[in-house]
């Protein structure tokens, strides 16, 4: 009886160490996934479909990121994992096998 007793002390104890407790006098928000840098970056679809069936290259990343008016170009080759979250900061280009951009589009 006794080593059970005290077999399962360290056990509590180790139990109890990872317990979170709850934030004094705070609140349960989450904070934004983007912090802005100050620029005023809102992705705009407007004509870029004019991108569709090019090659994909540096430089049709960067005339498409300066159309859309965004910070970022995630660039998606078949068969890539990618995330499923919507940046307004972000456009995504989508490439077949070729390389060339199969479609376009903010997020």
């Amino acid at each position: 009886m006794r080593f059970a007793l005290f077999s399962a002390l360290p056990l509590c104890a180790a139990m109890t160490a990872c317990a979170t407790s709850p934030s004094s006098g705070g609140s349960n928000e989450v904070p934004p996934a983007i912090q802005s840098d100050g620029g005023n970056y809102n992705c705009e679809n407007a004509d870029l479909a004019e991108f569709a069936g090019k090659t994909g290259s540096a430089e049709v990343y960067e005339q498409a990121r300066i159309k859309a008016n965004v910070r970022h170009v995630r660039v998606v080759k078949p068969g890539m994992a990618v995330t499923m979250d919507y940046r307004i900061d972000r456009l995504t280009v989508m490439l077949d096998d070729n390389g060339k951009i199969e479609s376009i589009s903010c997020g």
